[in-house]
């Protein structure tokens, strides 16, 4: 059909009625084609819009306004938001800066349970003398490697805590197991069978109270390291990959693993470090419980929960505080420490192992007696006789020490010209000493008196007084490590300003004139350029018996001992000693034997 067909066909429409029959019985095929037609533009034209603009127009100032309110709530919740904040920043200043204490009591790092927190009890003092052990390990305190063993008795009348440390390859009898390392015990029966061990074999007649076994490692790891103070730089040797570490002379902030290489290094196993420098781990054990107890009861709360779990002991949580607490706050001169005396040994299939000596001086290290407090009393009036003591023999520079300080005190006068003291012996102690000890026997007033000024001839001490009857001296002084500290910081002013050194020749050979001689050869080398030594007049030795020549050094200078190289050197002969008995006040002594005159 064409389009003007069509067209015509629907012209000829004479009604609505017509036009809906049409479309209701048009077929489906002609749906699409006729579409078009279908919806035509007028269809889409809407009825009333005129009316609707017009109520548009009359809406618009309405919405206006409340655009305008709209954004004028929007301001006001701003402003409201924005003072909020400022408000939260100020209390949060106020709570965190202004008010520490609630910082600290509410907002703490680290929240404990109710059930686990560590409540520090009114009173922190031992009431009791108590023994104890120390003992340190690394990481495992089931089958624990002993690196360190230290005996400790507390003396509550004297505030005093006396020490031993103990090689942990010492051979001891272990009760039911026979003779072994004492490290090992505990491998065998735990910590309480090192305590059997130890009361049976140090023959005091102890009984040991209480006994803590560190995981080194992790305690002082948890603590955030710990500070030890050294008395001169040393290389310690990290035994987990053969490298060494460096610690300086003074303050050293130390962690877990070098704390542990610490202790190994001075245990004893160590080839050419002296067994009587274990003495040095004590540093590690006092750092450890300094650390622990800080500076306040929260932070001693706190740290104590921290490495409870790395500490094996039979003593309950308030015990532990209390020996802490005591033990951080005593004074230097109330914290003695002392190596065992031993000889080392060979096994067969052992490393090196070492045999107790001279048990039976243990009773008088630890003896109970008293030190009562020396109460001010005036100047003494009646020479007393002391022995001067090297005690501090192992330290480098230690050379001369008891000899020097007797010299002082030999030129001691009463105001009548008298000697205030008589030294009838110098010498090495039997052990080493930290701390300088001034021993009063068979005390009086004269003695108590003297003893006081012998603590401020040396600017150090601590005066004990005995009761038990000794033949020779009133008074024994013996020199420790501190002492020599002293010395030495004062000697390096001196030495700068005098840098001569006086020697004295003995004839010890006997021909005429050999110690003149002698004295101008050194005199002519050594002061050729600029006076270096000062020559004293030569003297006859002891006897005129001696083979061979003899260097002595009475000084710890190292000018000095350099300069004794150059005298045999230039002598061509002699043998260099040390010797504490400078009885002619000398650097340098040099006894000419016969071997000088046969060259």
């Amino acid at each position: 059909m064409s389009f003007d067909d069509r067209d015509k066909e629907f012209g000829n429409k004479k009604s609505d009625e017509e036009d809906f029959y049409e479309l209701k019985h048009r077929s489906k095929d002609d749906n699409d084609d006729s579409m078009n037609d279908f919806l035509k533009d007028e269809d889409f034209e809407l009825e009333g819009y005129q009316e609707e603009e017009e109520r548009s127009v009359e809406s618009e100032g309405l919405r206006s306004k409340r655009i305008k309110q709209r954004k004028k709530r929007r301001k006001t919740i701003f402003k409201i938001a924005a003072i909020l904040f400022v408000l939260v920043v100020v209390a949060v200043a106020i709570v965190f800066w202004l008010v520490p204490w609630v910082k600290n009591r509410f907002f703490s790092e680290t929240e404990v349970p109710e059930g686990e927190r560590i409540t520090i009890p009114e009173s922190l003092v031992l009431g009791d003398d108590i023994n104890i052990v120390f003992s340190c390990a690394g990481e495992n305190l089931l089958e624990p490697e002993i690196s360190s063993i230290i005996f400790s008795s507390y003396y509550r009348g004297d505030n005093k805590l006396i020490s031993l440390c103990i090689p942990p390859r010492t051979l001891m009898e272990i009760p039911g197991f026979g003779t072994e390392v004492i490290g090992r015990s505990v491998n065998i029966g735990g910590m309480d069978l090192m305590d059997l061990t130890l009361e049976d074999d140090l023959g005091m007649d102890i009984k040991i109270d209480y006994h803590i076994l560190f995981d080194v490692y992790n305690t002082v790891n948890e603590l955030g390291g710990i500070d030890i103070q050294m008395d001169e730089e040393v290389s310690i040797k990290n035994y987990d990959d053969g490298s060494t570490f460096k610690l300086e002379k003074g303050s050293n902030l130390i962690d877990g693993a070098e704390a542990l290489n610490f202790l190994k290094y001075f245990s004893g196993v160590e080839e050419g470090i002296s067994v009587e420098d274990i003495t040095k781990q004590k540093l590690i054990v006092d750092a450890i419980i300094k650390k622990m107890v800080g500076g306040s009861e929260e932070e001693f709360a706190g740290n104590l929960n921290l490495v409870k779990d790395f500490m094996e002991t039979n003593s309950s949580m308030e015990e532990r505080l209390r020996i802490f607490a005591v033990f951080s706050s005593l004074e230097p001169e109330n914290n003695y420490v002392y190596s065992l005396d031993v000889s080392s040994k060979e096994l067969e299939g052992e490393d090196v192992v070492y045999v107790p000596e001279n048990i039976s001086k243990l009773a008088e290290i630890f003896s109970r007696e008293s030190t009562p407090e020396v109460e001010e009393t005036g100047d003494f009036t009646e020479v007393v006789k002391i022995t001067v003591l090297n005690g501090a023999y192992d330290s480098p520079g230690a050379f001369g020490l008891a000899g020097n300080t007797s010299e002082t005190f030999k030129g001691l006068k009463f105001e009548d010209g008298g000697n205030k003291y008589e030294v009838i012996e110098i010498g090495n102690s039997d052990n080493v000493y930290e701390y300088t000890q001034i021993l009063v026997y068979s005390p009086d007033e004269n003695k108590l008196a003297a003893a006081s000024d012998i603590k401020q001839v040396l600017g150090t001490g601590s005066i004990n007084v005995r009761e038990d009857e000794v033949t020779g001296p009133d008074i024994i002084v013996i020199l420790g490590k501190d002492y020599l500290t002293l010395v030495t910081e004062a000697g390096a002013d001196e030495e700068a300003a005098d840098q001569l050194v006086k020697i004295i020749v003995l004839n010890g050979e006997g021909t005429g004139k050999l110690a003149r001689t002698v004295t101008d050869i050194i005199e002519s080398h050594f002061n050729s350029g600029e006076e270096t030594v000062v020559m004293l007049e030569p003297e006859d030795a002891d006897n005129y018996n001696y083979t061979q020549t003899e260097i002595t050094i009475f000084s710890s200078r190292e000018s000095v001992n350099e300069l004794a190289q150059s005298i045999r050197e230039r002598l061509g002969t002699g043998v260099i000693k040390y010797s504490e008995d400078n009885v002619h006040n000398v650097d340098i002594s040099v006894t000419v034997g016969s071997d000088y005159t046969n060259q």
